[in-house]
């Protein structure tokens, strides 16, 4: 591959793009429906620290939403409101203060002080959500050596670690233990469609990849 840093090759390409994944796919005749989208996070004012586990509820009685403390006291909290739609272009995710309050209002029940605390910083990242809410994790069904692990919809941190693990199995020795049929890319392809090489998008790769460099550090998956 041909980077602003200059030539890169190998026999094996590991594609871990988040959101931009499926412009990567894309590359090598692969179509992955996926939408690009912000969470809401915060952090409060040091609190007692008195929080060990973190803390997640999901449900219909109007408590939603999970939070963590950690040792400083600052209480981090995330989820009650829907995410955002972001552009992958330029892919800069925004936090909506307008839905601050509706967001601490879902989380008091687990957590009354937050009624109390300051909030002195909101943030959001850009997360890649597929269609059927299922990664994409597998080998390509289109071109040797290249392997997918993207899609994660918002649990990229939390299933990282194991991902990792499955995806140096497969790629160390060609198979894994953990069943991967259900995350496979070719899924996408209807039954009377063939999953081949798109040559076009191919020989725009090293294009493709000056786009790819671009892409701005430190987002979630």
């Amino acid at each position: 591959m041909e980077t602003s840093g200059g030539l890169i090759g190998g026999d094996v390409l590991l594609n871990t793009a988040g959101a931009w994944g499926a412009r990567v796919a894309a590359w090598f005749g692969e179509t992955v429906p996926i939408e690009a989208r912000g969470p809401q996070m915060g952090v409060t004012e040091p609190l007692p620290y008195r929080i060990q586990p973190v803390v997640g509820v999901w449900g219909g009685d109007g408590t939603e939403g999970y939070l963590r403390q950690v040792e400083r006291g600052n209480i981090v909290f995330g989820g009650g409101v829907e995410r955002t739609q972001v552009a992958l272009d330029p892919g800069h995710a925004k936090a909506d203060p307008a839905s601050l309050s509706q967001q601490l209002r879902m989380l008091l029940p687990l957590l009354p002080a937050l009624a109390k605390a300051s909030v002195i910083r909101t943030w959001s990242g850009c997360e890649g959500y597929v269609a059927d809410g299922l990664p994409v994790m597998g080998q390509s069904a289109t071109t040797p050596g290249l392997f997918h692990a993207f899609g994660f919809s918002g649990h990229g941190f939390q299933l990282g670690p194991g991902v990792g693990d499955v995806m140096a199995e497969l790629i160390a020795t060609g198979r894994t233990e953990t069943p991967l049929h259900d995350f496979r890319i070719g899924r996408f392809v209807s039954p009377n469609e063939e999953s081949v090489p798109n040559i076009a998008a191919t020989r725009e790769m090293n294009e493709g990849i000056e786009e790819m460099t671009a892409i701005p550090r430190g987002r979630s998956t």
